[in-house]
């Protein structure tokens, strides 16, 4: 006996393979990133989706090969094909939303839904129950389970490699790694089909329930929808975490912000200077790294009114900030005081800074006098440790006298000229 094929169903059959198979490394790549009670939400959602999306194919693709007769199927067999297809893909999810899946563990996960979708697709076969019975070629059945099981292997694989890419490249390579399986899946049904061997004058059991009309193009069309319903509700509920996670983020940063940065100049306040003071400590014991401590202070602060002293402050800040050379540390110490870290203090190339901080604005835009005094310190000359170097640094006088000549007067030791001798002139 022999029928043909009906190429819209074949395409038809072809394009619920692909959408079963993107949606299967759709949930996939999600499952490691879920807690554990949505995990098992969607591992469900993902096995009703991409096992119905097989059957479904299994069926349409059936349905396209036109026979003599009308085509029918016995309802609990079809049945427990399409629980075989579910279970199947419900045990490969598990397996791909392990957070370690090792080679042996994708092998032994390919063999069980290889032969979960060949169970699926010969019990559907069966599902007809033909008088008299169906036999087939064994070679071509070989073949088909072979294709199963390397088709599932390589699914697995390529979803638990898509886990970790995102974006627009991820979702490329999903469709691109659906494509393939979509072949292969219909690879292993057409070539199922092609060892199916029926005999002469068969036909389908009189009291089957189930009539071909319903398995082909309705079906079709009913499980693409609910797959592409699937695919949006759970795209959603991503973005939903991924924004969640943004804002998460964000919040983190700005309670980071707030708790190192003064919120008035946008300058690091005194715990980061601490910090970075520390660290500049380590580094300059580790390379013989010279560096200057500066204070910069107000010292007609209290005589300011308050609500003109922090619009002062933001306007001293920027001056400062406008004056010094690239890599020069700037903080905010008090409510009066900025600290600066100068590398190299001493080096001709800081005595342009030092004269743009001589002559900073001591008037403001809103009319406040500034009195502006500084002093300054020298690693390792002033001290060894932050302690030393602030309380040396807060010895403040004129700014006028900030400079190198002071410098040079701090710096007269030998062992900080060796230091600055060995730093590279920049």
């Amino acid at each position: 006996m022999t029928g043909y094929y009906d190429y819209t169903l074949v395409a038809a059959s072809f394009v619920i393979a692909v959408l079963a198979s993107y949606s299967a490394l759709y949930f996939g790549a999600q499952l490691v990133t879920l807690e554990q009670a949505k995990a098992r939400l969607w591992l469900v959602l993902g096995a009703l989706t991409m096992g119905t999306g097989v059957w479904v194919m299994h069926f349409v693709g059936m349905q396209a090969y036109v026979m003599p007769m009308e085509m029918s199927y016995d309802l609990t067999i079809t049945l427990i094909s399409w629980v075989a297809a579910v279970g199947a893909s419900g045990l490969a999810l598990h397996i791909i939303g392990k957070d370690r899946a090792g080679a042996l563990q994708i092998v032994i996960g390919s063999l069980f839904m290889g032969g979960g979708i060949t169970s699926m697709h010969y019990v559907g076969m069966a599902a007809m129950e033909m008088e008299p019975g169906m036999r087939y070629d064994p070679v071509l059945f070989s073949a088909s389970v072979v294709i199963a099981v390397g088709a599932s292997g390589v699914a697995m694989f390529i979803c638990r490699r898509l886990q970790s890419i995102q974006g627009l490249k991820g979702t490329a390579l999903q469709l691109g790694a659906a494509l393939a399986m979509g072949v292969a899946i219909c690879g292993m049904h057409y070539t199922g089909m092609a060892a199916m061997i029926y005999p002469e004058n068969a036909m389908p059991a009189a009291d089957n329930l189930l009539s071909g009309d319903w398995l082909g193009a309705p079906l079709a069309l009913v499980s693409g929808v609910l797959i592409l319903i699937a695919l949006y509700a759970s795209a959603n509920d991503v973005k939903q975490r991924r924004n969640a996670e943004i804002q998460a983020l964000e919040e983190s940063q700005r309670v980071e912000r707030k708790a190192l940065y003064d919120s008035t100049t946008e300058l690091p306040n005194r715990a980061s200077l601490a910090n970075h003071l520390v660290r500049e400590l380590a580094r300059s014991e580790a390379d013989k790294h010279a560096f200057a401590v500066l204070y910069l202070e107000v010292a007609n602060h209290r005589e300011i009114p308050d609500n003109q002293a922090e619009d002062a402050i933001a306007a001293l800040a920027r001056s400062v900030r406008a004056a010094l050379d690239g890599g020069t540390y700037l903080a905010r110490h008090s409510t009066s005081a900025f600290v600066l870290l100068v590398t190299n203090p001493a080096h001709d190339k800081h005595r342009d800074m030092y004269q743009r901080l001589r002559n900073l604005p001591t008037e403001t835009d809103g009319g406040v006098t500034l009195e502006l005094r500084a002093g300054q310190s020298v690693f390792p000359n002033s001290g060894r440790n932050s302690r030393m170097l602030m309380k040396k640094a807060m010895e403040t006088l004129e700014l006028r006298k900030l400079g190198l000549a002071s410098l040079n007067e701090e710096v007269k030791s030998a062992d900080y000229f060796e230091a600055r001798s060995a730093l590279p002139e920049t």
